[in-house]
């Protein structure tokens, strides 16, 4: 897929930002970085990746695939900058970002019955920390030279960003306000930030995933049942998604086979957008 630079991805520890990591690492990625908040769920997804991939780890004449791991709350503006800039100076670049980390709350009885802490919660984890992952990230690659494409060496991006936004960015659905005003702002967030820097060569886009498989939405079966039934009657493939099918699309948008998108949001649903 053209993704020969080294990627951070959030909310690796776990879901799609775990099938993210793996796919960066299967698909020739020179070193990840993984953040979350769980250091022991993030060591074990290393030595899963380590164990997936174990032809990756001697390239190019012996040296050793990269992962490095740094347990980071994205609301926290200072450890996403030390945590970043650590995964940089490790590296000696940052070519690929992806902003996975987030969480879902139902707000019983609606918007008008909504916790204002919850509220702030998810607004703070969903955008706030996507706004300062970028943040910081941005500062790092405008600063390099565009990476080569593995694929006929032609100069692509100084880097891309993927921020994960949902459905939910472009829909609403019932019970989920402050998750739908997230993801919403996660959009905006994206268009307005890919315009700053297109011409820098800097590309920002985001994946809007539908209704998929993770722990946080299979781990409850009366949340499952019931997205399940909905699956049956909202979405055209009628089936749930799969992380990998998510990370597939990421991978897309960070590497060289996007290279002239930016400001974009590419929609991961089995058409449930479409209707």
């Amino acid at each position: 897929m053209d993704i020969p630079g080294f990627a951070l991805v959030t909310g690796a520890a776990s879901g799609i930002g775990k099938a993210c990591a793996l796919a960066f690492a299967r698909d020739g990625a020179a070193g990840i970085a993984l953040l979350d908040l769980d250091l022991a769920a993030l060591s074990a997804v290393k030595v899963e990746i380590e164990s997936a991939v174990p032809e990756q780890q001697n390239e190019d004449g012996g040296k050793e695939f990269q992962i490095e791991i740094y347990a980071v709350d994205v609301r926290n503006e200072e450890k996403v900058n030390a945590a970043v800039n650590a995964a940089a100076a490790k590296f000696g670049r940052l070519d690929y970002v992806v902003n996975a980390a987030g969480i879902a709350i139902k707000h019983q009885g609606g918007a008008a019955f909504a916790e204002t802490s919850d509220w702030q919660r998810i607004l703070d984890i969903n955008l706030t920390g996507t706004f300062l992952v970028l943040k910081a990230a941005a500062k790092i690659m405008l600063k390099q030279d565009p990476i080569l494409s593995s694929i006929d060496g032609r100069p692509l991006q100084r880097g891309s960003i993927v921020n994960f936004s949902s459905i939910q960015g472009v829909v609403g659905i019932e019970l989920s306000t402050a998750y739908t005003a997230s993801k919403h702002g996660v959009m905006g967030l994206t268009r307005s930030a890919s315009e700053d820097y297109a011409k820098d060569g800097l590309r920002i886009n985001a994946i809007c995933p539908g209704y998929t498989e993770t722990p946080m939405t299979t781990k409850n079966p009366a949340v499952l049942k019931a997205m399940e039934e909905r699956v049956g009657t909202a979405v055209p493939m009628r089936r749930m998604g799969k992380a990998s099918e998510i990370a597939n699309g990421v991978i897309y948008l960070a590497g060289g086979r996007s290279s002239f998108v930016t400001g974009s949001a590419l929609m991961v649903d089995g058409g449930y957008t479409t209707r």
